[in-house]
């Protein structure tokens, strides 16, 4: 049986879509360059796309008696990656002259995730990394929408050849019907449930989008049995339009997404796609094909490529948070110019381009031509920064150790600042995190790795989230020197006394951490004694911080607690690469950062096990806290230590600690432990 009897096979162009598209890209472009909100462009492409490619896939049925997934995705090829590279390759050039150093390693790796499609993944992995999570918007992060789309174009044809061929031999559409009602329904619950949970990585998951797509495709199987009257689709049509102009006016911008709420514009494009479809159009659908829009809908694509990147850029060089009207203007305007350009010398030449029957490897060509040029410019820059740049900084941290650069000042001008060490500021990590030790956000197994000298006997545990961690460079020099073993037992975004924005499984983590130390009964436990890494909070000791310290007490067990180094509101390493001749924008009153006494003082009296080392005199001069130190960065980011500046103040902490417990860290003489730093 023909499907045409129960699908509607014919390629019907609906000029009404195109101007939807359009509608799309231009609130898109909107919202984010002036607004900063959720517009629900991007989930009104996401139903289309799904609507449209179900109805190519159900022609492709019709006419070849078969699903053909190679044909359809090499015309997919043909159409994306030629359009998708060119931007990337030019947003990558830009970006040599644009982006600050610091960041350059996490804007090549987005490039190499958006040229592959899966810019979502790296993102929802950067939304639970501590040390990523807060980074600022890179030039390509437009394209986890691409690679959400793309992801869906691979899996439609193998979803829908069981689906149509049963339809097909039931004569009944129903089967598929079912079955995409059923992932619609799957995947709109798991949004909800992931929305409420993880807002930040669920916003990229492709589970969490694909009843958009699927709305869409459902659609094409049930849009030849709609058949709504002429009242009814010019409501559906108003309402749909509505609907789409209003969402980012009505949604909160602390409203998470997509959740619940995307149902708002998933359902605008279903009403305008149901109200164009047969009989005279209604007024909304016919203000949709109107030639001016269907002229962008064409360009809608490369309109919401090439628009991020401009403002991205646009930002950086004016050093604006928020464009003005005329240089938003400019960057939409600019946008067009360059989607009509790709669209007419790239997009159009490439479409039309007919191949021979049978070369349906031919299109993949085309994508591989298209994509070599990006990934090799990236690999090459990726490959130099860490093999070269980051090799060489990790050659010099020795030098540290010599280097003082705890004198500090208020330093104006950062000028002479290491290239060096501005570019690979973010890849010079403690070891824990390169070996595996440095749990993650989620995880609750206890892990521990020794350092120091791992042959003693004696040892001391460094505990807590990553303001602990940044800590290891200079304990493990401190414990070859002393000869004492450092045990590393740490977790991301987890200090030893779990919080209330804490993630669920540091509780259980700490709970697991008090048996582990129970049993490795170490000489002493170096951890934090504040909290001071929220701007909108002064320093403080949580609570749980002090139940966790009876704890090791009644274990017998010394506490050794650092006072919590300040924290900025901008990413400190940043800051410095974008304003070298005013290193002083970069820095923060000192009672804005940290209380005037250390508020852990006032707990000695009370916990008998409780050592304290305040180390923010190289932090802070008496006025200010300042980011940069005799030509060196001291924080590779808003809040943590560079590894470098924590190397240098290794002699300085040595010493705190052999007071705080002179029986555990005994220090060789300073001559004996230049021998021992020229030695390693």
């Amino acid at each position: 049986m023909s499907a045409a009897h129960w699908i509607d096979a014919r390629d019907t162009y609906r000029d009404d879509i195109q101007g939807v598209r359009a509608l799309g890209a231009i609130l898109i472009a909107i919202y984010h360059i002036w607004i900063n909100k959720v517009s629900g462009g991007v989930d009104v492409f996401f139903v289309i796309s799904g609507f449209l490619m179900t109805g190519v896939l159900i022609r492709q049925l019709e006419s070849s008696a078969r699903i053909r997934p190679l044909r359809f995705w090499g015309n997919l090829v043909k159409r994306i990656a030629p359009s998708a590279c060119t931007v990337l390759l030019a947003t990558l050039a830009l970006g040599y002259f644009f982006v600050p150093e610091p960041l350059w390693t996490q804007f090549i790796r987005e490039v190499i995730y958006s040229a592959l499609q899966i810019e979502n993944l790296g993102l929802m992995q950067s939304s639970v990394d501590y040390l990523a999570r807060d980074l600022p918007p890179s030039p390509v992060q437009q394209f986890w929408a691409l690679s959400i789309q793309v992801q869906f174009y691979v899996l439609l044809p193998l979803i829908l050849a069981p689906l149509l061929g049963r339809s097909k031999v039931s004569g009944s559409p129903l089967p598929g019907i079912v079955a995409m009602a059923a992932i619609v329904a799957a995947s709109f619950i798991y949004s909800l449930l992931e929305t409420a949970r993880s807002p930040a990585s669920a916003y990229f998951d492709p589970a969490t989008r694909a009843w958009e797509f699927f709305a869409g495709a459902l659609l094409a199987f049930l849009l030849p049995h709609l058949k709504p009257g002429a009242a009814l689709r010019g409501g559906m049509g108003a309402a749909g339009l509505l609907a789409l102009l209003l969402c980012g006016v009505l949604v909160p911008a602390t409203q998470r997404f997509p959740g619940y709420i995307a149902a708002i514009p998933v359902g605008a494009a279903v009403l305008l796609i149901v109200a164009g479809a047969g009989g005279a159009r209604p007024a909304a659908n016919r203000l949709l094909a109107h030639p001016w829009l269907t002229a962008i809908g064409k360009v809608s694509f490369g309109i919401y490529l090439w628009h991020w990147p401009l403002l991205v850029f646009a930002l950086e060089y004016t050093g604006s948070r928020r464009p003005s009207l005329l240089l938003g203007l400019a960057i939409i305007l600019l946008a067009v110019v360059l989607a009509l350009a790709t669209h007419r010398y790239i997009e159009e030449p490439l479409r039309k381009k007919k191949f021979e029957p049978g070369r349906t490897w031919a299109p993949y060509l085309i994508g591989v031509a298209f994509l070599t040029p990006v990934l090799a410019t990236a690999a090459s820059w990726h490959y130099y920064i860490h093999h070269t740049i980051t090799a060489r900084m990790h050659d010099s941290l020795q030098q540290a150790h010599r280097d003082d650069f705890t004198s500090l000042a208020e330093q104006q001008d950062a000028s002479q600042i290491p290239h060096d060490e501005l570019i690979a500021v973010k890849d010079l990590l403690p070891d824990a995190y390169a070996d595996g030790c440095h749990q993650d956000i989620t995880s609750p197994e206890v892990k521990i790795c020794t350092y120091g000298d791992t042959s003693a006997q004696a040892s001391v545990a460094l505990v807590g989230g990553s303001h602990a961690a940044q800590w290891l460079p200079a304990l493990d020099a401190i414990g070859k020197e002393s000869r004492v073993k450092i045990l590393n037992i740490t977790k991301s975004s987890c200090p030893l006394g779990p919080l209330a924005d804490s993630d669920p499984s540091c509780i259980e983590w700490n709970r697991l951490l008090i048996e582990q130390l129970s049993l490795l009964r170490p000489l002493a436990v170096v951890t934090n004694s504040t909290r001071a890494t929220r701007p909108e909070s002064p320093e403080h000791v949580p609570p749980s911080y002090v139940e966790q310290w009876k704890k090791l007490e009644s274990l017998g067990i010394p506490v050794i607690a650092i006072r919590d180094n300040p924290t900025f509101d901008f990413d400190a390493a940043t800051c410095i690469a974008r304003h070298p001749a005013n290193a002083l924008a970069c820095s923060k009153p000192r009672e804005q950062a940290l209380a005037g006494t250390d508020p852990s003082l006032a707990l000695l009296r009370s916990l008998g096990n409780l050592r304290l080392i305040d180390m923010s005199e190289y932090f802070c001069t008496p006025r200010t806290c300042i980011t940069v130190t005799n030509d060196h960065l001291m924080y590779r980011d808003a809040e943590h230590l560079n590894v470098p500046y924590v190397l240098s103040l290794t002699e300085k902490l040595d010493e705190k600690l052999e007071r705080a417990l002179p029986n555990i860290f005994a220090c060789p003489s300073p001559d004996a432990r230049r021998q021992t730093q020229t030695s390693n």
